[in-house]
């Protein structure tokens, strides 16, 4: 499978999942009980962090021959690619976030006692210098008490920044151990934090911190490694990243992520592989390209949008759940989809900066030697998948 045949498909997926995220709130918001298992947007954020982990470990692996992994450059270089990636337009929903902190609180707050269903927002907490220098620096995802206080689901976009701050030590991880190791001590470090026994868990209302979601990035990062090594996938790996699935114990995730696995690696002389790659050639059409590039937008917009409009529709109108639900959905994919183009130059902007200032800093990338630091993993001995 070619590279951009290979990450076509992924961006599909993650145009997906963001869309999932949508419509789980609505539903959610909006009391909507028919849809069991989509209404859980917790779900599509775990096939983001997978798709994260995939799509760090691939840019990271084949820039290895020019941005060499023991680099400190190489280190600097990606820290400012994401940073200026994800802040920009984080930053500047921000600040609706903290001047309507309050309404939106109250609209969650009444929305939640009409449904008779848990408010998904943690209690009000100050506007104050620590909860805002927590958010501008990406550290509320650790603290208890601002990781799920804002109307943005941004808990998760703390949890990408810390597994982007680790991400580098990680891959130097892998240098040295291999991926089998690599997975068997990630999974330790996700057991641990998730164990009832620690209490750890029971502090976040949400994943936020990365030992408690880290299992879903080391899929994806397996599994992109690995292909990129041996330039085909191979079952071993892909079983491997199913295996670590099932070890959650969750019937749905591990079903999400043998979707996935279905979907990029099936070919067609397997069982409905030929139906795999007409997935994959959906998966890379104009519209999922869009959806993709929106992804990022919506996700972040659309609670801002979608609880006014949820509080309207159960205290003004008597309209059923369902009719509810529908108007709820529709107005918020049309308003959402419409910000992320709207909000698209930002985004843009913020990769540009990224990239120039990234260029800069891996222009002093010189040492022909220092290109061997990850040859292991881009060109393995035959009988060796990484090593």
């Amino acid at each position: 499978m070619k590279e951009q045949k290979h990450l076509g498909p992924l961006d599909g997926l993650r145009g997906l999942m963001a869309y999932w995220v949508l419509f789980g709130h609505v539903s959610h918001s909006t009391g909507m009980e028919s849809v069991p298992v989509l209404r859980s947007a917790h779900y599509a954020v775990d096939g983001f962090m997978l798709l994260s982990g995939f799509l760090m470990t691939w840019h990271y692996v084949l820039r290895a021959p020019k941005e060499p992994w023991t680099s400190w450059r190489t280190w600097s270089a990606f820290y400012i690619r994401r940073y200026f990636r994800i802040s920009p337009l984080y930053y500047l929903l921000l600040i609706p976030s903290f001047a309507m902190l309050g309404l939106y609180a109250y609209w969650a707050q009444a929305s939640s006692a009409i449904l008779s269903v848990a408010n998904t927002l943690a209690p009000v907490v100050p506007v104050d210098l620590s909860n805002v220098l927590s958010h501008l620096s990406y550290a509320f995802g650790l603290l208890p008490r601002f990781h799920a206080s804002l109307p943005l689901p941004d808990w998760s976009i703390s949890l990408e920044m810390q597994f982007y701050l680790v991400f580098p030590f990680l891959m130097l991880f892998v240098l040295r151990f291999g991926w089998v190791a690599f997975s068997a001590m990630a999974t330790a470090i996700w057991l641990a934090a998730n164990s009832s026994a620690l209490g750890y868990a029971h502090m976040f209302s949400q994943p936020s911190p990365l030992p408690m979601s880290l299992l879903w990035f080391v899929i994806g990062m397996v599994w992109a490694g690995t292909f990129i090594a041996n330039q085909k996938p191979q079952l071993r790996w892909i079983l491997l990243g199913c295996l670590l699935a099932v070890i959650s114990r969750d019937p749905h995730d591990i079903i999400l992520v043998f979707v996935f696995a279905w979907i990029l690696f099936a070919q067609k002389r397997i069982l409905l592989g030929g139906l795999a790659d007409a997935a994959r050639r959906v998966l890379s059409c104009r519209a999922a390209k869009f959806m993709a590039d929106a992804s990022y937008s919506v996700y972040l917009t659309h609670l801002l949008i979608l609880r006014p409009i949820a509080y309207f529709l159960l205290t003004k109108t008597q309209l059923s759940t369902t009719g509810q639900w529908a108007i709820a959905l529709v107005i918020t994919t049309v308003c959402s989809y419409g910000a992320a183009i709207a909000l698209r130059p930002i985004e843009k902007w913020g990769i540009d900066i990224g990239r120039q200032l990234s260029r800069k800093v891996v222009a002093g990338l010189s040492a022909p030697h220092e290109d061997r630091t990850a040859g292991s993993l881009v060109q393995p001995a035959p009988q060796e998948t990484v090593a």
